[in-house]
């Protein structure tokens, strides 16, 4: 009887490595060529995940980024899809290769696992709490509290305030002299105008 002498360094060797998924794949696969300066493009900006990373500018730059691609017969969703892998890195790059391969066929499947991971309800409602408690600081211009104000409504995705409520909570955050100056420029008050 001829037995397989195992020994301690063989046990739990893999031996076909190309069983072994090494990183995420699509579902259904899509191919079609990037240019090197779209792909430098996308590593020169990617997402890492650290605490201080501006999601917001994450997926802008990436959306200008894919829309200057013009490829024949294939979706926007199936591009997008394609190009986001290259779009991060570190530890996000680590989360998509733990994702299961082949559960993922859409961009829309794709991005809501991203933000349920990367900006879980917690976030959210912390970037609520800091829209809903905005105020215009000492020495800050209307222009500059305005630009604050929209820049913290970008960087939580998903918040869908009617722009009514947005205006009513930003003009309620100011000054009192930012706001008579308001007013004064509406020949009298905010209340009559509209959020246009």
């Amino acid at each position: 009887m001829n037995e397989k002498f195992e020994t301690l360094g063989d046990y739990g060797r893999l031996d076909n490595l190309d069983e072994v998924p090494f990183r995420f794949q699509l579902m259904n696969p899509i191919t079609f060529n990037i240019k090197n300066h779209i792909l430098k493009s996308l590593k020169h900006n990617q997402f890492f995940e650290n605490n201080s990373e501006d999601w917001c500018a994450h997926h802008t730059h990436f959306s200008e980024t894919y829309d200057t691609i013009n490829q024949q017969g294939v979706s926007e969703s199936d591009k997008r899809l394609r190009l986001f892998v290259y779009s991060l890195g570190g530890y996000a790059k680590g989360w998509l290769n733990i994702l299961l391969s082949g559960t993922i066929a859409t961009c829309d499947q794709l991005m809501r696992q991203f933000l349920d991971y990367f900006f879980p309800t917690t976030k959210y409602l912390e970037w609520k709490h800091k829209i809903a408690n905005f105020k215009q600081q000492d020495g800050e211009t209307l222009y500059y509290a305005w630009k604050i104000f929209m820049m913290l409504l970008k960087r939580c995705p998903g918040y869908k305030f009617h722009k009514m409520e947005n205006m009513q909570a930003f003009t309620t955050c100011l000054k009192p002299q930012t706001r008579m100056f308001l007013d004064a420029s509406t020949s009298g008050t905010m209340n009559i105008k509209s959020v246009r």
